[in-house]
């Protein structure tokens, strides 16, 4: 083994030391929460989105770029202390970013960050930045969604009503949460949209601005389709029925809206570079 592979081995194990009792803490608390379940996805895509473009380390940094990325990294390690001492969750998912950031200026250089700079800062988006009280600012949205999710039910004859949040299907009501359409997650269902314009590079800027707007109306669109499969659910079988399904609904989700992420990259011309270039 050589010097440079036993260094990177090193940092590696360190890193894991670090984080990986952090990360499982997240997965416990947040990752498989009904309002946060987006960000385990984001966190998988992002580490395979690292591991899909491995090819593109390597050794070239210069002794001022290894010395910025080391500063880079024990700035992040003095966050991440700052973290566990206060228990500040947020100051722990910031400084991950910048560790990887930092090694990624200190191994491969100016050109792995640039290449890599869009990955690491989605790493933010893994730990919950806003609490559950400004889900709350939602509130308008989740009735309008609610409205239109009631009149196109009703279109199939479905014998369903609404007032308010309250949706009653047939003898059965359900309330639209706030975990439903949550500001929680919906920011990691747009970091998970943003993403794609690492695997798929846009064109032009125009490609990648008009790419970028439609981001979250894909994924609200994603989210109606959602409520509007429980509430059907709810109706053909009952509350049981689509509390059974609830969960699982999440995922289905963010399926549809990364369908629908791809389907508007091709269509804007994003992506005609090869997947995983970097932006």
């Amino acid at each position: 083994m050589s010097a440079d592979v036993a260094a990177a081995a090193l940092v590696a194990m360190g890193l894991a030391a670090l984080y990986v009792p952090v990360l499982a803490t997240f997965g416990a608390q947040y990752f498989w929460d009904e309002d946060d379940n987006h960000s385990s996805v984001l966190l998988l895509m992002t580490g395979y989105a690292f591991w899909a473009d491995r090819a593109a380390f390597g050794w070239r940094s210069t002794r001022a770029e290894a010395a910025a990325g080391a500063a880079l990294v024990m700035a992040g390690l003095a966050i991440f202390f700052l973290g566990r001492l206060t228990d500040v969750i947020q100051l722990l998912g910031v400084s991950l970013p910048i560790c990887v950031a930092g090694l990624c200026l200190g191994f491969g250089g100016w050109s792995l960050l640039k290449r890599w700079w869009l990955l690491c800062g989605l790493l933010v988006f893994i730990v919950p930045w806003l609490g559950a009280s400004v889900d709350g600012l939602l509130v308008p949205l989740r009735l309008l969604l609610t409205r239109l999710a009631t009149s196109s039910i009703a279109l199939f004859g479905y014998p369903v009503s609404s007032t308010g949040v309250i949706v009653t299907v047939g003898f059965v009501q359900l309330s639209i949460a706030g975990a439903c359409i949550g500001l929680r997650s919906m920011v990691s269902m747009v970091a998970i949209g943003v993403l794609f314009l690492h695997f798929l590079p846009p064109r032009s800027w125009l490609g990648g601005v008009a790419f970028l707007l439609l981001v979250p109306v894909i994924a609200l669109g994603a989210n109606f389709l959602r409520i509007i499969f429980l509430v059907l659910v709810a109706g053909q079988f009952g509350a049981s029925g689509e509390a059974a399904v609830h969960d699982f609904a999440a995922y289905g989700e963010i399926l549809i809206a990364m369908g629908g992420f791809l389907t508007a990259a091709r269509a804007l011309g994003v992506g005609e570079a090869s997947a995983g270039s970097g932006t």
